[in-house]
Formats: C-alpha cells, sequence, structure tokens
C-alpha cells in the first residue's frame, strides 16, 4: 500500500530534482562546455525520472484508495446473519474433513499393518513348504518358491508389500476424482519389482471379490 508519506517524500525529491536542473540549466547557459553539458543532461534525466515516479506512485495510491473505499461499503452490505451462516458451513465442513483424515489415518494403519501380516503369511507358508521338500516348479499345485510365493489349495499366494499396497489405492483414489492429479498420473516404482507389482494386483482383485 502506498502512503502520503510516500508520496510527501516523492514530491520533495522532485523539488531537488527540479533545483539541481535549474542550475544545471544556468550553468550550461553561462559555460556552453562539455561538462556544463553532461551536467544538464544527468540533471534532466533525474528530473524526469523523479516526476515520472511522482505520477506512479499518486495514480497507484488513488487506485488503493479507492479499493479500500469500495471494499469498506462491500463489508457494510454484507449482512452480519450471512457472514454467521458462512463462518457457520465452514466449520462444519473443516470439521467433517478433519474427521474423515483422523478416520483415513487409522485406516491407513490398519491396512499398513494387515497387509504386512498378510505379507509375513505368505512368505512363512513358502518357507515352509520348502522346508518340506515342497519347492514349487512347472506345474506343481503344492510348493513355496525362494522369492516367497506359496501354491497352497489350488491358488497361487504371492507377497505384498504394505507400502506398495497404499501407493496404489492412493493413486487410484485421486485419479477417481482428479485424473489429472500428479498423483493420478504416478507410476510407482514396486519396492519388490515384478514380483511385488503381482502380489499387489493379486491382493487388490481379491479385495473386489
Amino acid at each position: 500500500m502506498i502512503t502520503q508519506q510516500e508520496i510527501d517524500e516523492q514530491v520533495t525529491a522532485v523539488e531537488i530534482a527540479e533545483r539541481k536542473l535549474d542550475q544545471a540549466e544556468e550553468h550550461h547557459a553561462g559555460a556552453g562546455s562539455e561538462t556544463a553539458v553532461n551536467e544538464l543532461r544527468v540533471a534532466r534525466a533525474e528530473a524526469y525520472a523523479a516526476r515520472d515516479k511522482l505520477r506512479h506512485l499518486r495514480t497507484r495510491y488513488g487506485a488503493e484508495q479507492a479499493a479500500s473505499v469500495a471494499r469498506e461499503a462491500a463489508e457494510r452490505a454484507f449482512p452480519e446473519k450471512a457472514r454467521k451462516t458462512l463462518a457457520k458451513q465452514l466449520a462444519e465442513g473443516r470439521d467433517e474433513a478433519a474427521r474423515a483424515v483422523v478416520e483415513a489415518q487409522q485406516a491407513v494403519a490398519r491396512m499398513l499393518a494387515a497387509v504386512a501380516g498378510y505379507d509375513e503369511r505368505v512368505r512363512s507358508a513358502a518357507g515352509e513348504l520348502r522346508a518340506c521338500g515342497l519347492v514349487a516348479g512347472d506345474g506343481e499345485e503344492l510348493g513355496g518358491t525362494a522369492g516367497g510365493v506359496a501354491f497352497v489349495g489350488g491358488e497361487v499366494w504371492r507377497p505384498a508389500s504394505a507400502a506398495d499396497m497404499l501407493a496404489a489405492v492412493v493413486s487410484a483414489a485421486v485419479a477417481e476424482r482428479d485424473p489429472r492429479h500428479p498423483l493420478a498420473a504416478v507410476r510407482w516404482r514396486h519396492s519388490g519389482g515384478l514380483a511385488a507389482e503381482a502380489g499387489r494386483d493379486a491382493l487388490l482383485r481379491a479385495g473386489v471379490r
């Protein structure tokens, strides 16, 4: 915001610059030397610059004062009842959003723990099968792999990274609401490579059965 003090100070600066210009013109008229010409050129430039700055300040000051008056009028015209209603609506929206965030944090914690527990069970089962001599290979319906995959009950049980699962869920949820959001376009690099990606997809498919 431009203040009246700034304008007053610039008025003083203009007066000083104009006095210097007057002096330079008198000196130039009497001397006519190259030095006098240069001094006159500098004094004119400084005077013009000072005047331009003063005009600029006054223009901005006028616009800001007009905007301030208009805002005060708009504030007076906005009913107190409407202010209270708007504030109440905003507070209710904030509280609802805050509760949802807390619930989401709690759900994320449960999900991370559950997926980590599932991952541990799958790897443990695969290790147990391998320890019993049941190493999974092509075509076997019972066995475990060195990567922690278990073949049991006609199904393939794959380990799943809890963090990778969370990233996939967040990306999918954001994409559903705002496909252009950066999180929606991210292609997460899975910590376990293709195996972890396959485990994630298998668990996601199981969740929509």
